[in-house]
């Protein structure tokens, strides 16, 4: 990748960093016609390396539009001390029960 598409996907990645979640936004109000190939692929490339609970990017079924979802606040202090163990014993006493 050479410093201009270097730039490009920077320059995308800190558009969608800052972009407001819930909000749908048109592909083609975006980015000009000639980039909607990269700048998509830039989309892709920047939902690979995100968590969902960062704030997930979607496309709609013909890829002209985006929407980010919230972000999700993770609270350690209320996650129990062994959240396998917890689902198992859950799953476990549900099955039981059937």
């Amino acid at each position: 990748m050479d410093n201009s598409e270097q730039n490009y996907k920077d320059k995308v990645w800190e558009f969608l960093d800052n972009i407001e979640p819930c909000i749908n936004y048109t592909i083609s109000n975006i980015c000009i016609p000639e980039n909607r190939n990269k700048f998509i692929a830039c989309i892709k490339s920047y939902m690979d390396t995100k968590k969902p609970f960062q704030g997930h990017i979607t496309f709609n079924h013909d890829y002209t539009i985006i929407y980010k979802t919230n972000e999700i606040e993770i609270r350690p202090d209320i996650l129990p001390d062994n959240p396998i163990s917890q689902k198992t014993k859950s799953i476990n006493i549900k099955y039981r029960n059937i």
